[in-house]
């Protein structure tokens, strides 16, 4: 093996592992691993990740994308939240991201459904704070289906390519 194949696969190893470490931030990590794969396939000649196997990762990358957005949505509907916490959830995500962080980004999204719930539609405080945090519960689901599912496509890679 060429010492240039060996700094791509560690290069390509470390730009999946960012993408592991984006997604417990809540961030899309999961199209870094993906756009790895796609290297690494193209390295391999798609002998071992076939253009199926590369649609087929697409196809679950996209699903993990999707249920982010369901999976807040579902948390936050499911202890009260009315349209307008979930707009203050989007609003409270990137404010908290911009000015507060790693924290920001879990705290943003719970405080600004609560706000907005208290606000727009009139709820009392204990009511907006239960909207807010089905949508937090959303968040943390989320994050941890997408690392799992990131998990998994790392493993199914590897077994591919070295097994």
């Amino acid at each position: 093996m060429e010492i240039i194949s060996i700094i791509i696969y560690v290069l390509l190893g470390i730009i999946s592992l960012t993408g592991l470490i984006l997604i417990v931030i809540n961030l899309p990590g999961i199209w870094l691993i993906y756009i790895s794969t796609i290297i690494l396939a193209i390295m391999d000649k798609f002998e071992n990740i076939t253009p199926l196997i590369l649609i087929i990762l697409f196809l679950l990358c996209l699903l993990s994308t999707l249920s982010d957005n369901i999976a807040i949505a579902l948390g936050a509907k499911k202890l009260g939240s009315t349209g307008w916490g979930m707009v203050g959830a989007i609003i409270g995500g990137l404010v908290g991201a911009i000015f507060g962080g790693i924290a920001g980004m879990f705290l943003g999204p719970l405080l600004g459904a609560t706000i907005l719930e208290i606000i727009f539609a009139h709820k009392d405080a204990t009511q907006g704070i239960k909207a807010g945090l089905g949508t937090f519960i959303g968040i943390i689901f989320s994050i941890v289906f997408k690392f799992s599912l990131s998990i998994g496509i790392i493993i199914f890679v590897l077994s591919r390519v070295l097994g």
